[in-house]
């Protein structure tokens, strides 16, 4: 798979690619696909509240996700979510504008006795991460995984599945952030899957979900803009880990 293309601009700047910009046929620019994928913890540890909060937090974060492409000049959001426990399956499975999602929504259910295997949602990810299913202008990918357990794999699943969504050209430049629910989430697995430069953001009570989640929506607007300093976008984001709840909703903190 061939390169991937750099991270969209905002008003103005050209973004980091070879390829002339596609015309469309009334004169202007055709916006470029950024890929959005939520891998979403439905196992049966996140029934009853959890699973309310997360449905809830998931629709917040959309408002968050639509203000930012509404600036962007090149930037199309198209957004997937993965349901995963012993098996993953898809939820939403094509690649929806957020505009169409948030008139579209339906709530996420959890499985009853499923187990948390990361494994095979990885590897479900990296499928539709494959060269010769993404468009050639698409920019890099973002997966936002979303757990409040270790996982559960046999041993060995955990890491073929992470190995095989790492070994693709899409896997490796995504932008990838993980939300703990609950202390116990926060684990070396949660760290090998997230990008080097952002940290784990967790949510240690069910009230902090829907911040966690709109911060991991913040972060992901800002560090996919072109010449953004990841760096210090994740220093915020450490810094967020103490401001008091009703603040985390106010993207001034990033």
């Amino acid at each position: 798979m061939a390169q991937l293309p750099g991270d969209p601009p905002r008003a103005g700047p050209a973004s980091a690619t070879d390829e002339p910009d596609t015309l469309m046929p009334g004169g202007g620019v055709a916006k470029r696909p950024l890929h959005f994928i939520v891998m979403a913890d439905c196992s049966g540890s996140m029934k009853g509240e959890k699973m309310q909060a997360l449905n809830y937090a998931l629709r917040s974060m959309l408002p968050h996700l639509l203000s930012w492409e509404n600036d962007q000049l090149q930037a199309q959001l198209l957004i997937r979510i993965l349901a995963f426990a012993t098996k993953p399956r898809w939820h939403l499975p094509h690649p929806t504008p957020v505009t169409d999602l948030t008139a579209q929504w339906r709530d996420l259910e959890y499985l009853p006795h499923g187990l948390t295997n990361m494994g095979p949602a990885f590897q479900a990810i990296a499928e539709v991460l494959e060269s010769d299913r993404l468009e050639r202008r698409a920019l890099r990918p973002a997966i936002l995984l979303v757990t409040d357990g270790q996982p559960t794999d046999p041993p060995g699943g955990f890491e073929r599945g992470l190995t095989t969504l790492m070994g693709s050209a899409a896997g490796r430049s995504s932008l990838r952030l993980a939300v703990a629910v609950g202390r116990d989430a926060n684990s070396g697995p949660l760290n090998r899957f997230r990008s080097p430069d952002t940290p784990v953001l967790v949510a240690e009570s069910i009230d902090d979900i829907a911040d966690r989640l709109v911060t991991a929506s913040i972060a992901f607007s800002r560090m996919s803009e072109v010449g953004a300093d990841r760096t210090a976008i994740a220093q915020q984001l450490l810094q967020a880990e103490s401001v008091p709840r009703a603040g985390l909703i106010d993207d001034t903190i990033l």
